[in-house]
């Protein structure tokens, strides 16, 4: 656990970003994430050992050394530049959201929404997560994120004051949550999941990137459990620092299947979904996680 010095220092730093980034033109704020990436990656380091380790199982067959650190650096890049419109979202009115994203395909949910019910709606850490739920609750659509709560509590109340500012709810994985997405289904909500972290040992084994990870089965079981599709949307930033979501076609389980053949199956349609993503624009994927570390029994 982070200790309380180092958690003081984290939400320090964190609060003076967010001051400096309310007030900033647009493209000061960018230039300043792409600066703030490049000191991270060139001086500090930060996880610049599992960034690397985790391109190189990814892509070390496609490229040399000298590409996966530039993939590397750009990766860093883009992350300072989504760090820092994160926390520009309460500068921002709901038209600066809708100008700034295009959706693309959004009838993949609004069809289902005006059919009287909610979606599931799946991406990864992958482009400006958090911007697609803006924009998505910009045009009214009600839209709730799943989160974990945070070991800082400080950083923990900044996230979520951010998302409510800009529209977004939030329901807090665990406890109540399953009777919470219930009743937002029902009011004809999208519920927001990010299901591309690293499950253990009970996580559902699947191909991703040409290696086995373990994939939190929850997505797929509540998917199944509930009976309601899903929907997988990505978020790509542009060269003009603008965003295009693509939203995928929805999918659900057929009625026979039981649990497990529904795990397994839709599971590792999101999980294609999101490496095709991936695989398109790859230094916009959140590579600081240890996605491959729990390997498959008996490997």
């Amino acid at each position: 656990m982070t200790s309380r010095p180092r958690q003081l220092l984290d939400y320090s730093l964190l609060y003076l970003l967010f001051l400096l980034a309310r007030p900033l033109p647009r493209g000061f704020l960018l230039a300043i994430g792409r600066g703030l990436g490049t000191f991270v990656w060139k001086v500090v380091g930060f996880r610049r050992k599992v960034v690397l380790d985790n391109m190189h199982h990814a892509f070390g067959g496609e490229m040399d050394e000298q590409e996966l650190r530039e993939l590397a650096h750009a990766f860093y890049r883009n992350l300072g530049m989504t760090l820092m419109e994160f926390l520009a979202f309460p500068g921002l009115k709901k038209d600066d959201f809708i100008d700034l994203v295009e959706i693309r395909n959004k009838e993949h949910y609004t069809r289902l929404v005006a059919e009287g019910g909610g979606a599931l709606l799946v991406s990864g850490h992958f482009g400006n997560w958090e911007m697609m739920g803006a924009r998505v609750a910009a045009e009214g659509q009600k839209v709730s994120f799943i989160v974990k709560e945070q070991t800082n509590s400080r950083v923990d109340r900044i996230q979520n004051d951010i998302r409510h500012r800009a529209g977004i709810g939030t329901i807090r994985a665990g406890g109540s949550s399953i009777r919470e997405m219930i009743r937002a289904l029902r009011r004809g909500e999208l519920i927001g999941l990010v299901g591309d972290q690293d499950a253990g040992p009970e996580g559902y084994f699947t191909d991703f990137l040409g290696r086995q990870a373990s994939v939190f089965r929850g997505t797929a079981y509540f998917a199944w459990k509930l009976k309601v599709p899903i929907i997988t949307g990505f978020i790509f930033r542009q060269p003009d620092g603008r965003h295009i979501m693509e939203v995928d076609p929805p999918f659900a389980a057929e009625p026979d299947w039981d649990e497990e053949t529904a795990v397994a199956r839709l599971t590792e349609i999101h999980v294609a979904r999101l490496e095709a993503a991936i695989r398109k624009a790859p230094e916009q994927y959140f590579w600081l996680h240890r996605r491959w570390k729990t390997r498959p029994a008996g490997e």
